[in-house]
């Protein structure tokens, strides 16, 4: 019915969804060093101390280190400090968010090349950089609550109960919707709903030439992962054993399955997998009626020159599992966190720059799509650099009560090496060569296998 359509971007892996809210990765150069000195640890900082080229004809220099390009928003940000701090000078230093550039800034770290500041978006990272001794416990500073500015979900940053790194963005999972469509089917904008519901939404909204739903491989998981995320971090019970194996799970698994072969409502896994299609293109032709996603579709759904559309984009949260449920956790939480180098000589500088940042220096970085998490943003100012010159083509009441509302977000933290491998699980359930009630246990058995690994 629709496999003329291929297009050009990958599938995310069940483990990016730390990485929804992680920095652009992909080709790109990764910058060098900058000028600020990092020879040897400090003392301790005291809060007390204020940040000042006083004594001294030079002024600070600082150096940050993050995966976004600096065309992105970075070197405006950069640009601002720098003109309100003339004492304290801020260089940007690109690296790029994948295997390769984290391990150039990890390698920086350990050899004492000049890194100031830098910006973690995958927890394994950033706890390997704490255990490592390459992240400053910020318990020395006290004229900042990171818990109060940010909300409940930046306490899964929290190592020991101490934060290593100030969370400065959130990048809730949400399904977006062509309201036009919804219009012309006399749908609603959902507020809150489960998967029956977006069945039943992809069902009605689907044609012969538009499919009811779009969604890469990562959100299969999203559901079972808020359902599980009240009982532990880790996706266990009690008894530390995997909670994969749970009725939710093999309800989510059940769903999908029945939307790619029974309603024929979301394009089956395995023709996804052949044809690679770029989601958030096949929305903004209007081949896919709703695409379960993130914000970072702003790039393309802004894009108008590249990707012209007639019809307004809507929004809704992610579906739970039943829409019922109390104590669901929406997947996204808070991330792009930073972090200080216990090595740079000047820590109360950089610490100045975090507080400067998270309250409202990063409004440059909204128009790429990063939400801002602290309470004290100025958010109208903030959805204005988001849809600036298209905001008539939104429906920014839907995008603003699900970005900027009050939904409970978290993230997990299933290790790197289970996400991988229950890919491949995943992938066998929805060519369905597993049963839903087979894939769970699997699901499960993979995990249980890790767990036991990690504790020997």
């Amino acid at each position: 019915m629709r496999k003329g359509k291929r297009l050009v971007t990958g599938l995310a892996s069940v483990v990016a969804v730390s990485l929804m809210l992680a920095g652009c990765s992909g080709n790109g150069n990764n910058g060098n060093g900058g000028t600020a000195s990092s020879a040897a640890p400090s003392s301790a900082p005291s809060s007390s101390v204020e940040p000042s080229a006083t004594g001294s004809a030079d002024p600070v220099k600082l150096t940050l280190w993050g995966g976004v390009p600096p065309e992105n928003g970075p070197q405006e940000v950069v640009d601002n400090w720098n003109k309100e701090n003339p004492d304290i000078q801020l260089e940007y230093v690109r690296f790029v968010n994948d295997d390769a550039g984290n391990l150039k800034l990890d390698t920086a770290l350990m050899s004492s090349q000049p890194v100031d500041m830098y910006v973690n978006y995958d927890y394994s990272l950033y706890e390997k950089r704490i255990k490592a001794g390459n992240a400053l416990d910020l318990s020395t500073f006290s004229d900042y609550s990171v818990d109060e500015k940010m909300g409940e979900g930046a306490s899964f940053w929290k190592a020991d109960d101490k934060y290593y790194g100030v969370p400065t963005s959130k990048g809730p999972s949400l399904v977006w919707l062509n309201k036009d469509m919804l219009d012309a089917k006399g749908l609603p904008v959902p507020t809150e709903w489960g998967l029956d519901e977006l069945r039943d939404y992809a069902a009605k909204l689907k044609d012969d030439n538009v499919w009811g739903l779009a969604q890469s491989d990562y959100y299969f998981n999203v559901p079972i992962n808020g359902s599980m995320r009240k009982q532990s971090l880790q996706l266990t019970n009690p008894d530390g054993t995997s909670a994969f194996d749970n009725p939710f799970t093999v309800k989510t698994l059940q769903v999908y399955l029945d939307m790619m072969f029974t309603d024929k409502s979301l394009m089956p896994h395995t023709e996804q997998i052949t044809s690679k299609p770029a989601l958030d293109q096949m929305f903004v032709k209007g081949e896919a009626a709703m695409l379960f996603s993130t914000n970072q579709i702003f790039r393309t759904t802004n894009n108008l020159t590249e990707f012209p559309r007639t019809f307004k984009v809507a929004a809704a949260p992610a579906p739970k599992v039943d829409k019922d449920q109390a104590d669901y956790i929406y997947a996204g939480g808070t991330g792009d966190v930073i972090s200080i180098n216990p090595r740079t000589k000047n820590p109360e500088a950089a610490w100045k720059f975090i507080k400067w940042y998270a309250d409202g220096g990063m409004l440059p970085m909204a128009a790429g799509g990063r939400v801002p998490a602290s309470k004290d943003f100025p958010i109208d100012e903030a959805v204005a650099l988001m849809f600036k010159g298209v905001e008539d083509t939104y429906d920014l009441e839907s995008i603003k009560r699900v970005i900027f509302g009050d939904l409970p977000l978290g993230l997990s933290r299933l290790d790197r090496k289970t996400g991988t491998e229950q890919q491949a699980v995943y992938d066998n359930i929805f060519s369905r060569k597993l049963t839903p009630e087979e894939g769970a246990k699997e699901l499960a058995r993979v995990h249980n296998k890790n767990l036991q690994e990690s504790s020997q």
